[in-house]
């Protein structure tokens, strides 16, 4: 039997088993709840900032600094005002840009008009609200018009929508991480215990049936993932809510190749590393610098990457295998990457991915078929011979 067939028919036998069984259909509800609490975790993380950090241009109202501290109080006790004075526009537009102020206020000293408030891309609501309230009670009425809100680069639709692709992207990629490969890792642990694996190397090379789990599970992790993107193009575009920025297109074949390719390089090392374990709980422990590795390659992408996609740890990220399933499709959705970093980084890759199938095959042989303690990764690569 040639070894494309042998892949195949172990890939086959993971779709319809595992395809068909409540776990898979339970997974996609996890994934949809585990999406929801992905976006909310930026949030969270970012939650403890409390500094208001604003800008004075030229002469303002006296009252303005203590009414801004005094509706800030009023909107978190623990909330603090940072306030910077600077002489003209120019130079408060300046700070904007190198994002040490979140706003700029530019109010007439004798109150004359309600003045603007000046920001780099937007405001968030709460510093919105209380600036705003602020400065309409010093004008002495809610009646009275809001200071109007100049943005020096505004953020449209589409990037507001491409921010929402780039994160929901990344999100996705970290579960299907987690999720399928534990399948896959779960999957050797179960045939090694059951001795089902001495049965099926009787006709499967060791590396042919790793290649063949993790397809075969790639493969429904895919289609998990080519519904839920689907499914959220077609609800966004019925609801009317988001406006697709030019980027769409790219961005999906983007997330659709890194979903690939992240998973496969990290499976596999689930997958050979569990072959060492004869328990699920040995196996937890082997793999953990494999989640770790992961998780950093998440948050670096989530805090770091998000923030500055054209950076230089931006760019270094992307030519990493472990973190550039999470970077690119960021970098892509936010039209922050250029084509030849694309093409490089799938060549890294895809290098990666062969040597690490190389190197785990041989570990996997020479490991599956051992029971009793957690063998180290040296015993099983000389096991191989």
């Amino acid at each position: 039997m040639s070894r494309a067939r042998s892949v195949w028919l172990v890939a086959r036998r993971e779709i319809l088993e595992r395809g068909r069984s409540r776990g898979y259909l339970l997974s996609l509800v996890l994934t949809i709840v585990l999406l929801g609490a992905g976006f909310g975790l930026p949030v969270l993380l970012g939650g403890d900032e409390k500094t208001l950090e604003i800008g004075f241009i030229g002469d303002t109202p006296a009252a303005l600094e203590p009414a801004i501290r005094s509706v800030a109080t009023a909107f978190d006790e623990d909330a603090s005002v940072e306030v910077t004075r600077y002489p003209d526009r120019a130079s408060a537009e300046a700070a904007l840009e190198a994002e040490t102020i979140e706003a700029a206020v530019a109010v007439p000293a004798d109150l004359s008009s309600p003045g603007e408030i000046v920001v780099r891309e937007a405001l968030d609501n709460t510093p919105r609200a209380i600036l705003t309230q602020a400065i309409v009670g010093l004008r002495a009425g809610a009646a009275l018009a809001p200071p109007e809100v100049v943005a020096l680069d505004p953020r449209s639709d589409e990037d507001a929508t491409a921010f929402v692709f780039a994160n929901a992207g990344i999100i996705l990629m970290f579960i299907g991480i987690f999720s399928y490969g534990y399948w896959v890792l779960g999957g050797v642990v179960e045939e090694k215990q059951s001795r089902v694996v001495e049965v099926v190397l009787a006709t499967v090379r060791p590396r042919d049936l790793l290649m063949g789990k993790v397809f075969g599970i790639g493969i429904l992790g895919l289609g998990q993932l080519v519904f839920l993107v689907a499914a959220g193009l077609l609800v966004s575009q019925l609801s009317g809510r988001l406006a697709l920025p030019p980027t769409t297109a790219v961005s999906v074949v983007t997330l659709v190749v890194w979903f690939v390719l992240g998973y496969v390089l990290y499976s596999t090392a689930l997958g050979f590393l569990g072959a060492l374990a004869s328990r699920m709980e040995e196996a937890s422990n082997v793999t953990t610098p494999v989640t770790m590795v992961a998780m950093l390659s998440y948050f670096a992408a989530i805090l770091l990457v998000t923030d500055d996609p054209d950076g230089l740890l931006a760019r270094v990220l992307t030519f990493i295998p472990p973190s550039a399933p999470m970077v690119v499709p960021l970098r892509a959705a936010l039209d922050a990457i250029e084509a030849w970093e694309i093409l490089l980084a799938v060549a890294v890759m895809l290098a990666a991915i062969y040597g690490l199938f190389v190197v785990g095959g041989r570990v996997y042989s020479g490991a599956v078929l051992q029971v009793g303690a957690r063998m180290k990764l040296r015993d099983a690569w000389r096991g191989s011979r």
